[in-house]
């Protein structure tokens, strides 16, 4: 008695770009992981591809970028279903809103029989108008589950999008531990001006306004009175560059902070900083930055908001403060800065809380049964 070949699930992730963010970083982590025994994943990016579409190509996971705008939703709709019809997916997955119209309406439109919307927010910095929650109660008929990075996502989805709880699956990110040294290397930064003798506050975040680089500079300014010796690494770039270089020559702390803007090489500029910051005061949801923060054994302090209580565990992996609470994040970086110890006790916690709940292999795996779920169901 002979049994079939079962034939892998075609797996076709649709997003606006591929430029560097953590979103877009979990696309060009995911694919290129999954079983190709049971999984043939591809890419298709509306607008241009971005820094990290590259990642993809090297990796051997097929995609393309159509190279159209926000205000060019017909044609890319058109190409869209063309592709699709060509690539017959079982699964189409959407992140980001155009991409999570259009993916959805051309999937409905050639027949894919599968949909996911994958959320990464937790909240939206701007509101949604009608236009856009009527699109999404018409497609919600089309759209087979909603996946999303973190626990504290559950009740924004189903209250405030509205998605059905019951199709609503978390599946946290993960990051591989091994690619992460646990060591203290002020060299990998001594390039863009680290002192050996200096004590490195980070943080690795897009410059957008919902980040709060604001509340990270009022900080620095009360640490830098307390702690001579505290050098202050911003690392990323965005729209809000000018508007942070203008708040750093206000501040009085000239060189003291360092903009670094986009970085390859994040695993050894990690090894050169002391603790990690997040100041966000809102969406913030399942950060990378801090995943690898947390792999590269750095203590860290961050905003209370969105996922981030899930990932820290407050007094032993790092310290949650209040979003727009300069002055309480500054007390707990001088605390953290001033002993040494603790701070080696709390970095070498953070990640064990990654090799314990947070790997990449564990990620891939629930990403793994989540879609053969859906595509079988």
């Amino acid at each position: 008695m002979s049994s079939a070949v079962r034939q892998p699930i075609r797996v076709l992730y649709v997003v606006p770009d591929l430029r560097v963010g953590g979103a877009e970083r979990h696309v060009t982590t995911l694919l290129p992981n999954l079983d190709r025994g049971r999984f043939e994943p591809s890419v298709i990016c509306i607008g241009e591809p971005g820094e990290l579409f590259a990642d993809l190509t090297v990796a051997g996971v097929p995609a393309r970028a159509l190279h159209y705008t926000k205000r060019q939703a017909g044609p890319a709709l058109r190409d869209l279903v063309r592709a699709m019809r060509e690539l017959r997916p079982d699964v189409v997955i959407t992140r980001g809103y155009n991409a999570e119209a259009l993916g959805r309406i051309a999937a409905w439109r050639a027949g894919v029989p599968n949909s996911i919307v994958w959320v990464h927010n937790y909240g939206d910095v701007e509101p949604r108008g009608r236009f856009r929650t009527v699109v999404d109660r018409v497609l919600d008929r089309r759209t087979s589950a909603y996946f999303g990075v973190a626990r504290a996502q559950i009740r924004y989805m189903a209250d405030d999008l509205g998605y059905p709880e019951s199709k609503i699956k978390v599946i946290y990110n993960g990051v591989d531990p091994s690619a992460f040294e646990i060591a203290d290397d002020r060299a990998a930064a001594a390039d863009i001006g680290v002192g050996a003798d200096d004590l490195v506050v980070g943080i690795i975040a897009a410059l957008r306004p919902e980040k709060d680089h604001t509340t990270f500079l009022e900080a620095a300014r009360i640490i830098a009175e307390k702690v001579p010796a505290a050098k202050f690494l911003i690392v990323g770039d965005g729209p809000m560059r000018g508007v942070i270089e203008d708040r750093i020559r206000a501040s009085g702390l000239g060189d003291r902070v360092i903009l670094a803007g986009n970085r390859p090489d994040i695993a050894a500029l990690l090894r050169a900083m002391d603790v990690v910051v997040l100041s966000s005061y809102s969406v913030e949801c399942f950060p990378m930055a801090l995943l690898e923060a947390m792999a590269a054994a750095r203590p860290a302090v961050c905003t209370a908001v969105g996922g981030v209580p899930e990932m820290i565990a407050d007094g032993e992996t790092g310290y949650l403060v209040p979003p727009r609470n300069p002055e309480e994040l500054a007390r707990r970086l001088i605390e953290v800065l001033s002993d040494a110890p603790a701070r080696r006790r709390m970095g070498l916690a953070a990640r064990d809380r990654v090799e314990t709940k947070f790997t990449l292999k564990s990620s891939i795996a629930a990403a793994e049964q989540a879609l053969e779920e859906v595509v079988n169901r």
